[in-house]
């Protein structure tokens, strides 16, 4: 007979993994709303342009936010830490982000004139939301911590559904620029990091300078691999703009937002059972990791097949014949998504009881990889170039991720597959949660 309190547990578990479900799943429907206004309103030469001034406000977040959130990962297992991680997150990620910004304005104006860099106004705007970012950043992950995942969820889907309303008004309103559209992403992250507060994600508190200081220091020990993995899922994109124009990168981005649908229920997952691995050895840690791997790939697979019928069937009808290509780029870029996302509890594992460098070395080599063969592959193929060095690289991250996760733990690798258990274990539970839906309201 199990215990009332562990059956409470895997009952809240569940209720939170629904409504993360539904929030991000209205989050991605409100993004891809947001991406048929702007693709029926700009060419794909404006939606490039675009996006690249969008991706250098992010850049700046990705390369400048020290890598805080992996630190706040790091130390959250000491308990007498937590309530100045908590306390910081805010403050200090609105002064990192604001550093970030600078910096990617100052590096932006050197090369302005070459490489199909937008003009430095668009990048101010899209630079003005940078600070935002960061703060939601650490934010977030504080909130995921806390084990409140759903407040998270909360704050992504108030800020999806502010720049749909905004890019929808302005669309039928026939006044969607390339301007109004970054001035409406910079505007979005405001509304996350209100609704974060607001919603109890996190507590403001007094910041505590001291102990920023160290937790700063921490991150940037282990900010290079979080800087190549950034690099590893963006380089190519601004090697797309540079050597083959704003028009491939139109079509390759809208490809990358309608292949990432495919990470809708393992990101979720990821989010929801992340507080599981924390207070454990390492030996009960390791196997939390395994267990939830192989469920992150049987749900993965199923969504990303999913995906890649839905698009090749709606691309042309909804977004235009401009867009057709995104269609073959997804079915590339959706196999190296899913195992990216699946790996993310075996590199948890090896943040928490490894080196910084066991982190770092592989997404550095995987860089390598991406750079290498975007660099030949593009000027061949192009869009479909990049798609295809960009799924290599990420199952060279994951592979090499694996290998230590195996070699440390003495887990065998059959253990990191989906078996016939998980299958059912996953379809029993559908089948009796309406069940107990029913018996819930019948109480």
């Amino acid at each position: 007979m199990s215990r009332p309190g562990a059956a409470d547990t895997a009952a809240g578990s569940r209720l939170r993994f629904v409504w993360m479900l539904a929030a991000r799943a209205g989050t991605l429907v409100m993004g891809v709303v947001a991406s048929v206004v702007v693709a029926r309103a700009l060419p794909p030469e404006g939606r490039g342009t675009y996006y690249m001034a969008v991706a250098v406000g992010t850049a700046a977040m990705a390369l400048g936010h020290l890598s805080v959130e992996q630190a706040q990962t790091a130390l959250w297992s000491d308990e007498r830490r937590r309530p100045s991680l908590e306390a910081n997150c805010v403050p200090l990620g609105l002064f990192v982000g604001a550093g970030a910004a600078l910096a990617a304005l100052v590096v932006a104006g050197a090369f302005q004139g070459r490489g199909n860099i937008p003009d430095l106004w668009l990048l101010a705007i899209a630079c003005a939301g940078v600070p935002l970012g960061v703060g939601v950043l650490y934010a977030s992950n504080i909130a995921a911590l806390r084990d409140r995942p759903q407040v998270a969820g909360l704050s992504a889907l108030a800020s999806a559904a502010v720049q749909c309303a905004c890019l929808v008004a302005l669309g039928l309103a026939g006044r969607l620029t390339v301007t109004g559209v970054v001035i409406v992403w910079a505007v979005s992250s405001a509304v996350s990091l209100v609704v974060l507060i607001g919603a109890g994600g996190v507590t403001i508190g007094r910041p505590r300078l001291r102990f920023a200081r160290a937790t700063c220091g921490k991150g940037l020990r282990l900010h290079a691999g979080s800087a190549a993995s950034y690099l590893l899922l963006r380089s190519d994109v601004f090697l797309l703009n540079a050597l083959a124009g704003p028009r491939e990168v139109g079509i390759y981005t809208l490809a990358v937002t309608l292949a990432e649908l495919s990470r809708i229920a393992v990101d979720v997952f990821a989010q929801v059972t992340l507080v599981r691995q924390f207070g454990r050895d390492m030996g009960e840690s390791a196997a939390v990791a395994a267990r939830t791997v192989r469920l992150m790939v049987l749900l993965g697979s199923v969504s990303a097949l999913a995906t890649v019928v839905a698009v090749s069937v709606l691309i042309t009808p909804v977004y235009g014949p401009a867009y057709a290509e995104a269609a073959t780029l997804v079915a590339w870029l959706v196999p190296g998504i899913l195992l990216l996302s699946a790996g993310r509890p075996v590199a948890t594992f090896l943040l928490r009881f490894r080196s910084p460098w066991f982190v770092v070395l592989p997404s550095l080599t995987a860089l390598g990889v991406n750079i290498g063969l975007n660099t030949v592959l593009i000027p061949a193929w192009g869009g479909v170039g990049c798609a295809v060095a960009s799924t290599a690289a990420y199952t060279a991250l994951v592979a090499v991720q694996m290998t230590s996760f195996v070699r440390m733990t003495g887990t065998p690798w059959r253990q990191l597959l989906p078996t016939g258990s998980d299958t059912s274990q996953i379809t029993g539970r559908l089948r009796r949660r309406p069940k107990e839906l029913g018996m819930g309201r019948a109480q």
